[in-house]
């Protein structure tokens, strides 16, 4: 089975990607995280890296590149969970997995700022917190792996509010294409991440 998670910054995909990961045992794929992860020894790093930073999206040919090498891999066959391709109806010129479900996390703007001004990152192996909601058991210090949390530096408001304006633009057409195919899931990601995870799991009795 693969699923897709969409939803804005801050709706917490990357919080409900690892519990339904878990819940599923398929694999998590973070297109952001693969992208962060990417070695400055990397040809695309500057192209990719200085278009995150503005709150821009990395250019859509190299980023299906790096996904369709990853998920080649024999840990995907049974499936995998996907954060982060397939918002815009021009990615699928590039890369389609052929989604069997997808799930939308719908939060207001507001809320997107204010989890995104919380929000904390692990240096070293990209575990996310919020100095709020879900914080480390030690501030500033990963639970995972004991690395340093930072704010990443698309995390500012001005940053937020340009992704925000992009994704608010590409969803539209991709959010009404799997409505009209029947493989759409809207769940509300006001609550906390346990409530949202519960209306998530009705979806895949097992």
């Amino acid at each position: 089975m693969k699923i897709l998670l969409i939803g804005p910054i801050g709706s917490g995909k990357g919080t409900q990607g690892e519990m339904l990961s878990e819940y599923l045992h398929l694999p998590l794929i973070s297109v952001g995280q693969v992208l962060r992860d990417l070695s400055p020894d990397h040809p695309w790093f500057g192209e990719i890296n200085k278009a995150m930073l503005a709150g821009n999206p990395a250019p859509q040919d190299k980023v299906a590149s790096l996904l369709k090498e990853i998920v080649a891999g024999k840990e995907f066959e049974r499936g995998y969970i996907m954060d982060g391709w397939g918002r815009a109806l021009e990615d699928w010129q590039y890369f389609d997995p052929d989604y069997d479900k997808v799930i939308v996390i719908n939060v207001s703007p507001e809320t997107s700022v204010s989890r995104l001004s919380t929000r904390r990152t692990c240096e070293s192996c990209g575990a996310v917190y919020n100095i709020v909601s879900k914080p480390p058991k030690v501030e500033g210090v990963c639970d995972r792996c004991g690395g340093v949390l930072k704010q990443r530096e698309d995390d500012t408001e001005e940053a937020v509010k340009r992704r925000l304006e992009i994704y608010n633009n590409e969803t539209v057409k991709t959010i009404d294409r799997f409505r009209s195919e029947g493989k759409l899931i809207e769940v509300d990601g006001e609550g906390t991440a346990e409530e949202v995870f519960e209306d998530i799991k009705k979806h895949f009795v097992k």
